[in-house]
């Protein structure tokens, strides 16, 4: 029986290591994903992810599944420089928001290290201009709302704006248009945590099109759009589409994720190098090859 592709989790883009809030609290970056994709009945919807990756993920952000007590599954820096999923110990969760009432959780920098603390409260609504305060004790923070983070936007005439945009780990947390596509990168951390943010260039899928080091990857909540390219083969595990090879997407079939080659759905060109091509859910003529 036919079943459809499904994507399970986004794509994520490069982001920008500069600072967060002007006197350097954090950074932002176009570092977002694109769903991964699944072949079967149903399927957990997908947002956006980190750069590609090449190894299987040790837990699930989305689901917030596979750490101990008191740990975050976050997309973050792995052991050998590249990027993947990992448990993070914290004092709180930016998303979940679970801090005494009257404080807030954020990212806090202090001297060389940014860790994940329970802060009073900013006064800053999502899309307002933000920036960073100092306590005497040598703690940075933004001045945004809880769920917020203060983030760096390049504006037309060459200058950089600060804005609180909202903590997220998939799309369905954004308000639309906005997609879980930016990756926040703070100084003396490997947290790579996300935030809503704007959706990216479209593209065509089969025929690509995106400049290098981009590739055209399915997002469930954006469409098509060039995000930074991964290197993960056919048939490797993955976690998000952009993890795999130009050309191919993260996909469920049973249990298990991994990279499939796109195809033409139900026929056509570009067709299966092997395997059948099942259609991809929500991607009208798209397929994903699959043993």
């Amino acid at each position: 029986m036919r079943a459809n592709v499904i994507l399970l989790s986004g794509v994520l883009m490069a982001g920008l290591m500069a600072g967060g809030c002007r006197n350097g609290h954090g950074g932002s970056g176009s570092d977002a994903g694109v769903a991964d994709a699944g072949i079967g009945g149903g399927g957990d919807g997908g947002t956006p992810g980190p750069d590609g990756g090449g190894t299987a993920p040790a837990c699930d952000v989305a689901e917030q599944r596979g750490c101990d007590a008191g740990a975050s599954c976050l997309r973050g820096v792995l052991e050998d420089g590249g990027q993947g999923n990992r448990c993070f110990p914290g004092e709180c969760d930016p998303v979940a928001q679970d801090c005494p009432a009257g404080s807030r959780c954020t990212y806090v920098r202090q001297g060389s290290e940014t860790s994940r603390r329970c802060v009073p409260e900013g006064t800053v609504a999502e899309g307002g201009a933000c920036s960073s305060t100092a306590t005497p004790e040598g703690d940075f923070y933004d001045t945004c709302k809880a769920g917020l983070s203060c983030t760096d936007h390049p504006e037309p005439d060459g200058g950089i704006a600060f804005t609180c945009e909202k903590f997220c780990r998939t799309g369905e947390q954004c308000t639309a248009p906005k997609d879980c596509t930016e990756v926040l990168r703070f100084v003396g951390s490997d947290e790579l945590p996300r935030v809503c943010g704007e959706a990216v260039s479209a593209c065509e899928l089969l025929a690509q099109g995106c400049a290098s080091p981009l590739g055209c990857y399915p997002s469930p909540e954006s469409g098509p759009v060039c995000v930074t390219a991964g290197t993960v083969e056919d048939g490797a595990a993955c976690t998000y589409s952009n993890d795999c090879r130009p050309g191919s997407a993260c996909v469920k079939n049973g249990a298990g994720r991994a990279c499939r080659e796109l195809c033409r759905s139900p026929s056509g060109e570009p067709g299966c190098t092997s395997g059948r091509c099942e259609p991809l859910q929500d991607f009208a003529g798209v397929g994903a090859c699959v043993p």
